[in-house]
């Protein structure tokens, strides 16, 4: 509405001036274009219009959980009230001086060593102790712990343990058009788009913000390529996309204003050029 207002004000001055029909197109064409590349900044939104979402539609979407993949690094504790109970399910604490390694417990400290951990082979599976060779590929992580729960009571004890279970390399590559490109990880195994864009401080100005490329492993090895279109609105409905997996690589391009600048200058400052030009022929063609 103001631009209109502008662009009104302008074509009545110069009709009030005596200047040529073609002088006065090219002012007006000049004038617009300068104040349609004003309007760039309506371009930077994410997820548009997102109010128009109700509530009833956000509670109806599933919460995601992540699910444990191939080559991922895991911690799993198994604890129990009954002293020693348990111990033979959790692995040798590393020690961090040369004594000899300490035996998992609930009560075990920080201080005495480091939990080791399990890698996820290419198939799903880990070696756990007594239970063996058990497939934890593809469950998320409550249901590995039940899992495990339901392998351990009663057979072994008769009291219901605690299994709890961590991720350990959750992790995201951001790369391209942001502020800070590298690798992001998450100490709670989950990470949304908005997330890891946040962490690599977010896209630039000149990040193509409706065609984010998301290249994605899949848990039989196979490599998955989706578009995200970071200012649909229907994007935080679409937990596939919006909650990043382990290991998934964002690429943000670069969108067209950036390679026409790297050749012509900005495109904005040759408008304004123009139009100083244009003004000052006017002023001298009136004098």
């Amino acid at each position: 509405m103001l631009q209109a207002v502008i662009l009104l004000f302008i074509i009545l001055l110069m009709n009030s001036l005596d200047l040529r029909g073609y002088f006065k197109q090219l002012f007006v064409w000049l004038f617009i274009i300068v104040l349609n590349s004003c309007n760039g900044y309506k371009q930077l939104a994410y997820l548009k219009n997102a109010g128009d979402i109700t509530p009833e539609i956000l509670s109806a979407t599933a919460v995601h959980e992540p699910e444990i993949m191939p080559n991922d690094i895991i911690s799993i504790t198994v604890n129990s009230n009954i002293p020693g109970a348990v111990a033979g399910f959790n692995l040798p604490l590393v020690p961090n001086s040369l004594n000899n390694p300490i035996q998992t417990t609930a009560s075990s400290s920080s201080s005495s060593g480091s939990l080791q951990n399990y890698l996820v082979n290419k198939d799903g599976k880990i070696n756990f102790p007594i239970l063996g060779e058990l497939k934890l590929g593809g469950m998320t992580v409550k249901e590995a712990q039940d899992h495990i729960v339901s392998l351990v009571c009663p057979r072994y004890i008769t009291e219901r343990p605690v299994v709890n279970i961590r991720f350990l390399n959750f992790e995201v590559s951001v790369l391209g058009e942001v502020a800070k490109p590298g690798v992001y990880g998450s100490a709670n195994g989950q990470m949304t788009v908005l997330d890891a864009l946040a962490a690599a401080g977010d896209m630039t100005v000149y990040g193509k913000r409706n065609n984010v490329l998301l290249v994605r492993i899949l848990e039989n090895g196979e490599i998955a390529m989706h578009r995200i279109d970071m200012q649909d609105k229907n994007l935080a409905l679409n937990k596939d996309l919006f909650y990043l997996r382990q290991n998934d690589k964002l690429y943000v391009e670069t969108n067209k204003a950036k390679g026409n600048n790297s050749r012509f200058g900005t495109f904005e400052s040759i408008s304004l050029s123009a139009l100083s030009i244009v003004i000052s022929i006017i002023a001298i063609i009136t004098r």
